[in-house]
């Protein structure tokens, strides 16, 4: 199953905290990386594929930092984990049939292929803005978040 990894989680996080604070100049990744609590550096490496992908601008100089490099409404959860992980397929051979010499016989194909559609759907529909909006009615209830 699509699981995705742990740095992908961290960098959608961050990304979200970073839309929150959109239009109010660069934010600092070891703002972000302390209201996370994970290692600055740690994000440094995720902001690199971040920054390949043309999701985030970073600035340097003593007002530099980080800042999404389109609106939130523009960027979907779909890129951001592609920028980490790449295209997004539940299993290998589902897209490429030789990679699994039983593939063209195996009956549940079609199925991982609807799911990993489904899924890969979802993300697509899914943009920054809706996640922020999501983070802030998840603070006004009391739930626990990492906004810097």
């Amino acid at each position: 199953m699509f699981k995705p990894l742990t740095r992908t989680r961290y960098a959608l996080q961050a990304m979200i905290a970073l839309s929150l604070h959109e239009g109010a100049g660069p934010v600092l990744l070891r703002d972000v990386a302390a209201a996370q609590r994970v290692s600055p550096k740690y994000l440094e490496q995720l902001a690199i594929p971040l920054r390949r992908a043309g999701l985030l601008n970073a600035e340097r100089g003593p007002n530099g930092g980080y800042e999404l490099a389109r609106p939130a409404g523009e960027i979907t959860a779909r890129e951001v984990v592609e920028a980490l992980e790449g295209p997004i397929d539940l299993l290998d051979w589902v897209r490429t049939p030789r990679a699994y010499d039983r593939a063209e016989a195996y009956a549940a194909r079609g199925l991982w292929a609807r799911v990993g559609r489904a899924i890969t759907e979802v993300l697509a529909e899914t943009t920054l803005a809706d996640l922020c909006e999501e983070e802030r009615a998840a603070q006004a209830e009391g739930a626990a978040c990492y906004q810097i």
